[in-house]
């Protein structure tokens, strides 16, 4: 029976089940303690934990297939392990990048979305949703360049450069969430501030 239906919809309806989960979950737990606006929720960290995956993915996918295999054997297993699932995932459907971006706008960066107003958790997901963009451009970007380039020296120690920025920038955006605090990557911390402030 499943034989006939595209990958990408069972893909698209996955995403959309989980999130109808997620936001009733999210919102009986929070509902159920009485909490002050600011005051930061283990569901709120957790919630801010979980879309960082989608620039983690995107930067996986556009710099860490290259130069990963170059990387020690037990480091290389370990990502066949635990994310090249995923990435391969992710590779396979790319319109699911675009729909779960959709998604997380529409319910949690708004400012009339049905999710709570909750500021901690609109912070993050607003950065995420930056980091993906950016990741995209530089992914974007690298690929325009010259296939010469892009397998000489400087063009692996440029995707090398990438890679680890967008590495380091999710990992520290994720301890700061576990420890219930904002990031403060420059700029786009920045820019996540400014555009809160204005809706």
């Amino acid at each position: 029976m499943f034989n006939y239906i595209p990958s990408w919809i069972i893909s698209m309806v996955l995403v959309v089940l989980f999130g109808v989960l997620f936001y009733q979950v999210y919102f009986s737990i929070i509902n159920s303690y009485s909490y002050s606006k600011n005051s930061v929720t283990i569901v709120d960290k957790l919630g801010s934990v979980i879309p960082y995956g989608l620039p983690l993915l995107e930067g996986l996918q556009n710099f860490g297939q290259q130069i990963l295999p170059d990387y020690p054997f037990s480091l290389m297993s370990l990502y066949k392990k635990t994310l090249m699932p995923f990435v391969i995932f992710y590779v396979t459907h790319p319109a699911l990048a675009f729909i779960v971006f959709f998604i997380l706008y529409s319910l949690f960066v708004r400012n009339k979305g049905p999710m709570p107003n909750r500021p901690f958790i609109r912070f993050n997901v607003l950065q995420s949703i930056l980091l993906f963009l950016i990741n995209s451009l530089l992914g974007v970007t690298f690929r325009a360049l010259p296939i010469e380039f892009r397998v000489s020296l400087y063009g692996l120690m440029l995707c090398n450069t990438l890679f680890w920025f967008v590495l380091s920038t999710i990992i520290y955006s994720i301890i700061k969430c576990i420890q219930g605090k904002y990031a403060k990557i420059p700029v786009i911390s920045q820019a996540v501030r400014m555009q809160i402030d204005n809706q």
